[in-house]
Parts: C-alpha cells; sequence; structure tokens
C-alpha cells in the first residue's frame, strides 16, 4: 500500500487537478490511500469569512466556493458522491451562519474542515471518471482519532489501528488535517495533511509516503529566502524534523515521527516534473565527516527580557511567565534561564500581546522589549558535537561582520542554532550557503 499527499498548493486549477490524477493513475497498482488538502485558498477564505460574521453574504459566499471546486473538477456535477459534496455546502452554510449568532469552537471547527471534505469528493471524482474505482472517506467514517502530546493536537496510532473502516476501492481519497477528538471533529496545526498521511502510514504498514508539492524537492534553504540552492536528495528524519521547525514549508513539524519506529520511507516530489525524484527522507545514514547540508531561519522575532533581583526564583518566574504565554497561544520560539535573567523570544507580531499579558501579572518582574532578531538553524547530522565546525561558523562571523550568537540551549546531535538581527537575515543566509556551498551550481 502506498500513501500519496497532495496539500492545497497542488490544487489550484484544473491542470493541477489532472495531474494529481495522473500520478494516482501512474501508481494505482494495489491500493492507495490518497490524502488532500483543501483546494488552495479555500481555508483561508473560510477563516475570513468567519471574522466577518455577515449572515447576509453567506449563500453567495458558499456559491463561490461551490464554483471554485466544480471549475476545477467539472465531472463533479455527475459522479455519485455529489449528493455528499451538496452535505459538506449545508454544513459549511449552517456553521457560518451558527458562527454569526454565537461563535464557538465547534462551528469554526465545523467550517474549517468543510474544505477538506469537499476537496475529497472532488478529487475522487476526477479519479473515478478515469476509470479507476474510488471513493472519498472522510477521517470522522475513517476513523482516525486525535489525542494530545504536550499540548499538541497529534494523531492516535494506537486508537486509528482499532477504529479504522478501511473501503474495498482501489484508491481511498481521505480528508486530511482533522480527526476525532472525544468524539467531536479537532484541528491538527495548519499543514497538518503531511501529519495524517504519515500516520495513516502507520497505521496501514504502508511501503512508504510520497507527498506531492509545488517545489523540487527540500532545497537547502526555504525557496521564500528566492536564494537558489541545492536540492538534497536525502535526510535523515532528525535532519528533516529540525528543519522543518525552522523553514517553512517544507514539512509538518511532527510529520516524521510515525515513520520512525517502521523505517518508512517519505518523499516529497515535485507535482508536474514526475521524472524528479525530489527528495528522501528515512533513518541516519551519514558517512563521512559531518558537515552542515541546509540552513532554516525564522525571522521577526524578538527577545522578551526579564531581569530578576536576588529574591526571585527564576524557576518560578519562567514558570508563571510560560504559562500565561502558552494560554494566550504565543509561542516562544526559544528560551534562556539564567540566575538573574529570564528571555523569551516571540514572534514580532505577537510581541505587544506577550507583553500586555506580563505586565498585567503582579508577579512577574516588567519585561523589556528587544529589537527584532532571526534565528539560523544550520542543520547536519553529528555537527552540534564537531568543535571543528563550530570554529569554522565562528571564525566566518569575524571574517563576515555579521553579527552572529550562539544560542546555548543545550547541545543539539544534528544542528547548531545562532541569532542575526533581523535587517541582517538575507545578507547572512547568503554568506553561509556561500561558505557551506549550498547555493546551486
Amino acid at each position: 500500500m502506498k500513501i500519496f499527499k497532495f496539500g492545497g498548493s497542488c490544487l489550484k486549477q484544473s491542470n493541477d487537478l489532472e495531474a494529481v490524477v495522473q500520478r494516482i493513475v501512474e501508481s494505482s497498482q494495489g491500493k492507495t490511500v490518497v490524502v488532500v488538502s483543501a483546494l488552495h485558498g479555500v481555508t483561508d477564505r473560510i477563516l475570513e469569512r468567519l471574522e466577518r460574521k455577515d449572515r447576509d453574504s453567506v449563500p453567495a459566499f458558499v456559491s463561490s466556493i461551490e464554483m471554485m471546486h466544480l471549475e476545477i473538477s467539472p465531472t463533479l456535477v455527475n459522479d455519485i458522491h455529489y449528493p455528499k459534496f451538496r452535505d459538506a455546502l449545508a454544513e459549511l452554510s449552517q456553521a457560518l451562519l451558527d458562527n454569526c449568532e454565537n461563535s464557538t469552537e465547534e462551528s469554526r471547527i465545523r467550517a474549517q474542515i468543510a474544505g477538506e471534505q469537499m476537496s475529497s469528493i472532488a478529487v475522487s471524482a476526477a479519479v473515478s471518471a478515469c476509470g479507476i474505482e474510488s471513493e472519498p472517506i472522510w477521517s470522522e467514517d475513517f476513523g482516525i482519532e486525535i489525542h494530545k502530546v504536550k499540548g499538541d493536537s497529534v494523531i492516535d496510532i494506537n486508537s486509528t489501528k482499532s477504529s479504522l473502516d478501511l473501503p474495498d476501492a482501489s484508491v481511498l481519497v481521505v480528508t486530511g488535517w482533522y480527526g476525532m477528538f472525544n468524539g467531536k471533529p479537532a484541528l491538527l496545526a495548519r499543514g497538518g495533511s503531511d501529519l495524517t498521511a504519515t500516520s495513516l502510514a502507520a497505521v496501514l504498514n504502508a511501503s512508504e509516503v510520497t507527498i506531492w508539492r509545488d517545489v523540487s524537492g527540500v532545497l537547502a534553504l526555504s525557496p521564500r529566502w528566492a536564494i537558489p540552492s541545492r536540492n538534497l536528495p536525502y535526510l535523515s528524519y532528525t535532519e528533516a524534523q529540525e528543519l522543518a521547525l525552522f523553514s517553512e514549508p517544507v514539512l509538518h513539524p511532527f510529520a516524521v515521527e510515525p515513520l520512525r519506529k517502521e523505517g518508512i520511507p517519505l518523499r516529497l516530489r515535485p507535482l508536474h516534473n514526475p521524472n524528479n525524484l525530489g527528495s528522501s527522507i528515512g533513518p541516519s545514514v551519514a558517512t563521512g565527516n559531518p558537515r552542515v547540508r541546509a540552513v532554516g531561519c525564522l525571522p521577526n522575532l524578538v527577545p522578551l527580557t526579564m531581569r530578576l533581583s536576588g529574591v526571585m526564583s527564576v524557576a518560578k518566574v519562567v514558570a508563571d511567565a510560560t504559562i500565561l504565554l502558552d494560554r494566550a497561544r504565543i509561542r516562544v520560539w526559544s528560551l534562556r534561564a539564567r540566575p538573574n535573567e529570564a528571555r523569551f523570544l516571540v514572534s514580532q507580531r505577537a510581541s505587544s500581546h506577550a507583553m500586555r499579558l506580563l505586565s498585567e501579572s503582579p508577579a512577574l518582574p516588567t519585561a523589556k522589549l528587544g529589537n527584532a532578531i532571526s534565528i539560523l538553524c544550520l542543520v547536519g547530522e553529528s555537527i552540534g558535537n564537531n568543535d571543528s565546525i563550530t570554529a569554522e561558523i565562528e571564525q566566518f562571523a569575524v571574517q563576515s561582520d555579521l553579527e552572529l550568537t550562539h544560542l546555548d540551549e543545550g547541545k543539539r546531535d544534528h544542528a547548531l542554532h545562532y541569532t542575526v538581527p533581523d535587517a541582517m537575515t538575507q545578507e547572512a543566509l547568503v554568506l553561509l550557503a556561500k561558505n557551506f556551498d549550498l547555493l546551486m551550481p
């Protein structure tokens, strides 16, 4: 059994769907499970609509969403599952109306998952039109169960195995991004369709997982920086996970975890160039001297620093501040605690909210807002314990006049983290890429 995943970037227009169907047809030997995201832009449009709470324009909005799906998948209206598509439309409409009256987490989730539900039927209809038996199946019908691990929503592999209901069709088109939690739909993080695909691979003991993208694979530098860099033909699970945390939109950060135990390979390949093998992710096969293979980057972060008096417990200050930020869903990207100081790195967008929360707590010292910085994540097996690479980076920083500062968060075997002033980010990435031969030849 093979698992394919197609994200919204592969579902923008009709020729994209034609390529999706072709990739499925080419691999339709045995059963194929296809995980899909909502069509490109649909989730963002639904989220925007949820904020507007305008009852009168809901019918027109739902009609526009219907037309998007009919334009990209014209055979949908003649498909046996078209009534199910209409049910998803009706549920979207009702969830939006309910949200106008009384906005609840439940109504918001109902509206958002409708995008995945409609996408699954549109893709399945296009596959069926090619003469291949295909069936759309939603997470709640498939038996996908979610649980919480350290506050994060992930798919419960064991519970999903026991509740799985696998239809007989050759191609199953499954909704990504959500599952059931205590009997109700619950969302994974954005990009969670990757996690749906890899979790189902573990549940079904699949031979491999392929995530089809609109890029050639995993690049040494994220495409967002427009710096032509090498494609990485192979990464270890650990390298891929680290890069996913610091280099959107590579992969969902937890996506490789379900694959580790069985060593199931994960491939990222370009949708419109099937001859390109893209990048493979699997167990560590590192040989030779450790080297920097990629650089991830998180820009636009700001430090919130608290100076502690001698009577204050740094552990209590850190714990109290972390709880406040976590409750407000403000992510702390880096935390440094010293006897007289605690520093939190948060996104620039959330910094004002974070400062207000911290200042309203009488038990916490006043936080000082620092200048914007970026975290640079240098990735490569065993580089974290290699003194020669650390020395090379420090010498490089001196020679290049870059204000690189090492983030001392405990040693990580596979990564080194540095900060750089936000205004220097692009320059730092170019110079690092040149120094470690990461640019496209």
